[in-house]
């Protein structure tokens, strides 16, 4: 394909297009632009910006943010004290001491199988 902006050959909007959009060469233009800038924006100066309202809340929140972690961190133990007593209870609720007639064999047996006694016993 060709390139259409080489081929145009309209000088004379070329030139009037750049005098138009050029940037200004004057001094005094660039220094107006400075002042309307500086204007509109010591206009709309408000010293109550958005993040002044999040540094007010930010030590209530830094508060209720430990307080969280602490009732977590207090959960967290109670649960896990609950799930090791649950387990000391599964165990020692299944594991009832050996009768005094089982224990009576064993001794008397003397062959060394007490356990397995035990075990097919319960």
């Amino acid at each position: 394909m060709t390139d259409h902006r080489n081929t145009m050959g309209d000088d004379e909007l070329t030139g009037a297009l750049r005098a138009l959009y050029a940037a200004p060469t004057s001094e005094s233009y660039w220094d107006a632009l400075e002042a309307r800038i500086l204007a509109r924006v010591a206009m709309h100066a408000d010293p109550e910006r958005w993040w002044s309202a999040v540094t007010e809340l930010a030590r209530p929140a830094l508060a209720a943010a430990a307080i969280l972690i602490l009732v977590a961190s207090a959960a967290v133990a109670h649960s896990r004290q609950l799930e090791a007593r649950n387990a000391y209870a599964s165990v020692i609720s299944s594991a009832s001491p050996p009768s005094i007639e089982a224990s009576a064999r064993s001794t008397s047996a003397g062959d060394g199988d007490a356990a397995i006694d035990y075990i097919l016993s319960h």
